[in-house]
């Protein structure tokens, strides 16, 4: 089986809002602000240390800071950052972007095409985000993406009567979602017996079968990553903002030629991304039935010279 896999980002991507920042007003009821909250990011990552002191340490990560913070304003609630969490409570603040669901389904069934049956090609929507897996889980439609990776907890609790601890399990940032590409290209969440670092003759899903789609600077690794290894990058934009946010926020994209595509986030079915999406998928199988009919060629001569 052939595989195509379109990989998304979430927040600025599927969903217009930062669907964590949620979480924190939520949680907050309102008190803390995204600026806030990030000014205490940056604080624990040591941004006020001085020029003269930059060269004695690594910039620590965000990812496990924002965790903490997140899971300490959780506990002043005394609630667990879980599904069932997310579900009650923060879900419904939630929005995709209108066509969404629709999108991502009827790029699915073009797998169902005969001639996509022929190739003997399958195709999976990924998500690769800094987000919060268990909330973007909710958030998408059931049974049409095969695999999330994006940050998570795992809940402790120390006896009955005891908090519970949201405990940072899983970080991702952007350098951490070239990993994940890595592993959904070696069928790794799915198989214990892929290892990372074990060498594949065939990959579940080579780069070249990938369709990267992410929002901004953060996705510029796995863009790069993606399209070195002969697949394809995109980038969307919020239409609703004024031009000058768009401009700058894409900026180090347009310069870099850092994608294939980049186009407002609209997801009609008669808008450029889908037709991008649409047309790689067919080209992509297209190429997996030359290799086909190759190979079937090839066989049948060697079955002859053989009799």
């Amino acid at each position: 089986m052939n595989n195509i896999g379109v990989v998304w980002d979430f927040d600025g991507t599927l969903a217009p809002d930062d669907s964590t920042m949620k979480t924190v007003e939520i949680l907050s009821r309102g008190e803390v602000s995204g600026a806030e909250f990030f000014k205490r990011v940056k604080d624990l990552r040591g941004d006020a240390r001085g020029p003269e002191e930059s060269w004695k340490h690594i910039q620590a990560m965000d990812a496990p800071i924002w965790m903490y913070i997140l899971s300490q304003l959780a506990a002043s609630q005394r609630v667990p950052l879980n599904t069932e969490f997310f579900n009650r409570f923060v879900i419904e603040h939630i929005a995709l972007f209108p066509g969404v669901e629709k999108f991502l389904r009827e790029i699915k069934k073009l797998g169902s095409r005969p001639d996509f049956k022929k190739a003997r090609v399958e195709i999976h929507h990924f998500i690769v985000s800094a987000g919060l897996k268990n909330l973007i889980e909710l958030a998408l439609p059931q049974g049409v993406v095969t695999e999330t990776y994006g940050c998570r907890y795992q809940i402790v609790q120390h006896g009955s009567d005891a908090l519970p601890e949201s405990v940072p399990v899983y970080c991702v940032d952007e350098t951490a979602k070239t990993r994940a590409l890595f592993e959904i290209a070696k069928g790794t969440f799915h198989s214990k017996e892929r290892p990372l670092n074990h060498r594949q003759k065939s990959k579940w899903l080579p780069f070249e079968n990938m369709i990267y789609v992410g929002d901004g600077d953060t996705d510029i690794p796995a863009l790069a990553l993606t399209r070195e290894r002969g697949g394809m990058g995109v980038i969307v934009y919020n239409p609703g903002h004024e031009q000058t946010r768009i401009d700058a926020r894409l900026e180090t994209i347009r310069r870099g030629y850092r994608a294939d595509l980049i186009t407002p986030a609209d997801y009609s079915l008669d808008g450029q991304l889908f037709k991008f999406i649409e047309s790689r998928c067919v080209q992509i199988m297209q190429r997996c039935e030359a290799s086909r009919v190759s190979r079937a060629s090839r066989t049948k001569v060697s079955l002859s010279a053989a009799g």
